[in-house]
């Protein structure tokens, strides 16, 4: 009895995924983030299937391990004479499934993001550096961290005269990211 139950269902096997491929058909022309070869965080390549999961819903799921983060600069005023300079950077933070920074990944959950702020004076060739962090809330691929200067006076010579300076943002080592390249 038991031969004759597993040889009907081998041989019903068959039939069980004829409509598979029409189900597989309507599932390929939505489009998701999730390229058919992915690299995951040790960088082995393993096959994915890219009508299963978006970046989004593995980041919730856990299924690429610790996300990679970069900063990314957006410099948003720029203003600029022959006497000065002022310019504005936003900073934000995003997350990446891969380190080759390619497939963006939402949070999955909430993470303390450490970063570094230096303030750096080019008239005294001087730095003064803090240790910050913040905590993201999930569910975003990119944080916005903060806004960086750079203005610098210059005299008739080009050099610099009673200002310059500029603050900027990096990232730092913590639980839960990825911050090497």
């Amino acid at each position: 009895m038991k031969r004759f139950f597993l040889v009907a269902s081998l041989a019903l096997l068959p039939f069980a995924f004829a409509c598979q491929p029409e189900l597989e058909a309507s599932i390929e022309q939505e489009a998701t983030a999730v390229p058919s070869t992915a690299q995951s965080p040790d960088e082995t390549l393993f096959d994915a299937n890219p009508n299963a999961l978006s970046s989004g819903d593995l980041s919730v799921t856990g299924l690429t391990g610790v996300p990679f983060a970069s900063m990314e600069e957006v410099e948003t005023v720029r203003y600029q004479d022959t006497w000065y300079v002022h310019v504005e950077t936003a900073f934000y933070v995003t997350f990446w499934a891969d380190r080759a920074r390619t497939i963006p990944i939402n949070l999955g959950a909430t993470l303390q993001l450490n970063y570094l702020s230096t303030y750096y004076n080019y008239m005294y060739n001087s730095s003064m550096k803090s240790n910050l962090s913040t905590t993201l809330q999930p569910g975003s691929h990119s944080y916005y961290i903060g806004t960086g200067t750079y203005e610098c006076d210059y005299d008739a010579g080009g050099n610099p005269d009673h200002r310059c300076d500029e603050t900027y943002y990096t990232l730092r080592t913590g639980v839960g990211y990825d911050a090497s390249y």
